[in-house]
């Protein structure tokens, strides 16, 4: 038996992942039966709605994430069988675009600088500068100079934020393929001579994406997190996206072939997540999509908890209103993508409700232990019984998919935590866009790693000390009460205090 027989027996992923699929059904059906024969008041029997609609949500996440794990069976896919040799006197020509907006010019210069190193001969690089201060259009024409770019600036009234002047720019160009980096992107040297062969052997391929990866992780505890976060996203989801044709554009370190976006109308300027809406508009009119998982860019992470936040905010909001033109397509269209892409797109649109979810979650112990109103109405040893095989199975092969990867516990948890202290900022995000509250485009800032005000991060602060002080009173309650529920109840309150301690450890700036 070979090598790789061998590494397919050994790897459990896949008997762990369907039977955590399994657990997951399992749980939420129990859950179901449970709430449809208890007798609950009124508000009581809100609170177990909408206790069971947020476990719901986590568990369909996690049963989506587990799918991609058991598409790519802990393997990369396998580009290299679509690649083409490309003629080295007929290389196709290509746009590389740069949009910034008040962006730092020693950030700018290192991005040109390594834009220029690329080896590729047919290629021409292109500055579009949204500024409006005076300073920063006269640093963008000095920037263009040293590093022979093509400056491009708004003639026309300002609209559509990035993807208005990336949608001026197109109008423009003449070049088979568009490249678009961010600001602060580096791309190595060989990413075109990758890349426009992927995109060559298919001319029904729209767009090819490529992973992001922070190189500021040593510097900054953010950072740090944030790209392990981006690991658990680039490393499986988007494998598994890739494979059933579901993989969405995430603005930067992608190429777009020129005529397929002029044919969707250009980049989608209704939403601050333009690069999300116009995947969609691409799948929807039949083209292919390709995630090419190697990493051929590095950029900068957010170094403090505002920039963080604000980033976070930014792609919160834009997501939840392309849910929105989501379900309009439904009803509108319900063909015009696959059932494995209708599934993918709204795991990926849905995805910041989990600051709604992890509010209820978080709310319910700490009503039932102040307030004595059973939000969750079971035998302990019964909710035991169905919830930890779920927990056990879906922790078990999340850690060990990403170990696979090289990624230890700790690195795991860290991106964890800091997500769970980011869900005050999901939930207004998520308010913001069903309420249809218009979000302006902001970049995330290039900021040092500074210490934010504790004032400043008073949702966070209060879920600390209110779980804190249920804990306390949950104890003291089961000395006298003895009730069995106290326990299951005072263990959440007790997690979620410890998970939020760790706004202490996020909020010390650099390393």
């Amino acid at each position: 038996m070979n090598e790789k027989n061998d590494a397919s027996i050994l790897n459990p992923l896949p008997a762990l992942g369907i039977l955590a699929i399994i657990a997951a059904i399992t749980y939420m059906v129990i859950r179901g039966i449970l709430l449809s024969r208890a007798d609950y008041a009124a508000m009581d029997g809100i609170l177990a709605v909408l206790l069971l609609v947020a476990e719901c949500f986590i568990m369909i996440h996690s049963i989506g994430y587990t799918i991609n794990i058991l598409r790519v069976h802990g393997k990369r896919i396998s580009e290299r069988s679509d690649f083409r040799a490309l003629d080295p006197y007929q290389l196709p020509s290509v746009a590389i675009l740069v949009a910034a907006r008040h962006e730092p010019s020693e950030v700018l210069q290192r991005t040109f600088l390594t834009i220029q190193n690329i080896d590729y001969g047919n290629k021409k690089v292109y500055f579009l500068d949204d500024s409006l201060d005076l300073q920063y259009k006269k640093e963008a024409e000095k920037i263009a100079r040293d590093h022979d770019l093509v400056l491009f600036q708004r003639t026309r009234p300002w609209h559509g934020a990035k993807a208005g002047i990336v949608n001026d720019c197109l109008e423009t160009l003449s070049e088979k393929y568009i490249v678009i980096f961010d600001a602060d992107q580096n791309p190595m040297p060989d990413f075109l001579k990758v890349i426009v062969p992927l995109m060559e052997a298919d001319e029904k391929r729209a767009f090819i994406q490529t992973p992001q990866f922070y190189t500021n992780i040593d510097e900054n505890r953010i950072a740090r997190a944030a790209v392990l976060q981006q690991a658990v996203f680039y490393e499986y989801i988007c494998e598994g996206k890739g494979v059933s044709d579901a993989m969405f554009c995430c603005g930067t370190n992608v190429i777009f072939r020129t005529s397929s976006l002029r044919d969707v109308g250009g980049m989608d300027e209704s939403t601050v997540t333009e690069d999300f809406a116009t995947s969609l508009k691409f799948h929807s009119k039949g083209y292919r999509s390709l995630y090419y998982s190697h990493v051929c860019a590095f950029g900068m992470g957010p170094e403090d908890l505002t920039g963080y936040f604000k980033q976070q905010f930014r792609w919160a909001a834009g997501t939840i209103n392309v849910f929105k033109k989501l379900l309009r397509q439904l009803f509108r269209n319900p063909f015009s993508l696959s059932p494995g892409q209708w599934f993918e797109y709204f795991l990926s649109s849905t995805y910041y409700f989990v600051g709604c979810a992890f509010s209820v979650l978080m709310v319910c112990p700490v009503i039932f232990i102040f307030w004595k109103i059973p939000s969750f109405f079971a035998n302990p040893e019964v909710y035991l019984l169905a919830f930890l095989p779920y927990m056990s199975l879906t922790m078990s092969i999340f850690y060990f998919a990403l170990k696979r990867r090289h990624y230890s516990p700790r690195d795991l948890v860290l991106g964890q935590l800091l997500g769970a202290i980011t869900f005050f900022v999901y939930t207004k995000a998520a308010l913001a866009a069903l309420l249809g509250i218009k979000i302006p485009f902001g970049v995330t800032p290039k900021s040092r790693g500074g210490v934010v005000p504790y004032r400043m991060l008073w949702p966070q602060m209060i879920v600390l000390m209110v779980n804190f002080v249920a804990v306390i009173w949950a104890l003291n309650r089961f000395v006298y009460e003895h009730d069995g529920a106290l326990p299951v109840n005072a263990f959440w309150a007790f997690y979620h205090f410890l998970v939020f301690s760790s706004i202490f450890y996020f909020n010390r700036g650099n390393k």
